[in-house]
């Protein structure tokens, strides 16, 4: 994912200033999602459509809501709804998969972002995003990864499947999403 702030066409602008220095401040996004970390070689396979909010006096948090908009490939048209806590000083975050549509409808679970690189203001993220839904409900999240292996739950028939951009975490996302969609 890649969170353009500067230059003329910004993907992430400032839309809430905050009454001091950060705290408050309120971003929108429409961030490309690229196979590779490279925003200008790589294809977008998707956007990242949302909000983040600087949500702590304390250090640089952001509360994020926002939608994985895939738009090629198998998944094109598919969404999935994160919402979450993103403490950047942490190397790795985990934030909630909160729903989807298409191929990913009723999809709960959680997504792992590190930075891949921040350029002051600019960042690239790399995600990896681990869906679970009910294996008898006959929905399209099933089947999209039909041969990946999967975890059972004990909460009975919820299996868990992983998508990731690009499968290393050396390529990136939080600006710039890296890697296509896979099943590993």
């Amino acid at each position: 994912m890649h969170d353009i702030v500067s230059g003329t066409n910004p993907t992430a602008v400032q839309i809430i200033k905050g009454p001091g220095m950060s705290f408050g401040d309120t971003n929108v996004i429409d961030d490309p999602l690229t196979e590779t970390s490279s925003s200008t070689a790589s294809p977008v396979v998707g956007r990242m459509q949302g909000l983040y909010m600087l949500s702590s006096q304390s250090g640089a948090v952001l509360m994020v809501t926002a939608n994985i908009v895939l738009t090629s490939g198998e998944y094109n048209g598919s969404t999935i709804a994160v919402m979450g806590r993103d403490d950047t000083a942490a190397d790795v975050r985990e934030l909630s998969v909160v729903g989807g549509t298409g191929k990913f409808r009723m999809a709960s679970g959680y997504v792992l972002w590190k930075t891949a690189a921040f350029n002051v203001p600019d960042a690239t993220v790399e995600l990896h995003v681990y869906l679970a839904n009910n294996a008898n409900n006959g929905t399209a999240v099933d089947g999209a990864c039909a041969s990946a292996p999967t975890k059972s739950s004990s909460s009975g028939g919820a299996r868990m499947k992983k998508l990731s951009f690009a499968g290393k975490w050396i390529l990136g996302v939080a600006a710039a999403v890296v890697g296509s969609w896979v099943c590993s």
